[in-house]
């Protein structure tokens, strides 16, 4: 299995060499700290980042690995897009999120797409305990979250979810994502895949 997942997964499903990859790597550490960054100041993840992160993930690896490269990009931004396109219809994430994911999908592949969005979840959960502490919301989420509980185990049924009591319009989940990627990718340059499973 693991060979099968290699083969069809990584750089070399898109006959990448190293230097290759080297210049994707730029490109994708460049996008990512960009895109954390914006989000983390102030909430948007910007279409001048991300639309050209897809059209550069296109273009190198179509120059790179050819028509075979062509279509791992293409399937890696369609990965990207169907990642986050249920969440971002319900409301729960935002374009520039889902565009994000379908710039590392271009560049990188699916299997470093999905990986790294897995690694993010993560990552955002340990992240967004000391961004709420921070502002002071962290003990009111806990309550609702108690409350939630208390009133499921009296009623013997689900109630209604509480109020949100987070008062801010965004929550950083694009510097979760950042950091699932770059998880993603340490995993990649110390394993040569973007997983520890599959080995």
């Amino acid at each position: 299995m693991g060979y099968y997942f290699s083969k069809f997964s990584g750089a070399q499903a898109a006959d990448l060499s190293s230097l290759d990859v080297g210049i994707i790597n730029a490109v994708l550490v460049a996008v990512l700290l960009i895109c954390a960054y914006t989000d983390g100041r102030g909430g948007k993840i910007f279409n001048k980042v991300t639309f050209p992160a897809m059209l550069a993930g296109l273009i190198l690896n179509g120059a790179f690995g050819g028509t075979r490269g062509l279509l791992w990009a293409l399937l890696g931004l369609a990965v990207g897009m169907a990642i986050q396109w249920v969440p971002f219809m319900l409301g729960l994430a935002k374009a520039g999120d889902v565009k994000l994911l379908m710039a590392v999908g271009a560049l990188k592949g699916w299997a470093f797409c999905l990986f790294g969005f897995l690694y993010g979840a993560v990552a955002f959960a340990l992240l967004i305990l000391p961004w709420l502490s921070r502002r002071g919301e962290l003990g009111m989420v806990g309550q609702n979250i108690r409350g939630y509980f208390e009133r499921a185990a009296l009623t013997q049924s689900a109630p209604d979810a509480p109020a949100p009591t987070v008062t801010k319009r965004f929550v950083p989940w694009g510097v979760g994502l950042a950091a699932g990627f770059f998880i993603a990718l340490a995993l990649e340059i110390a394993l040569g895949r973007p997983t520890w499973i599959f080995g």
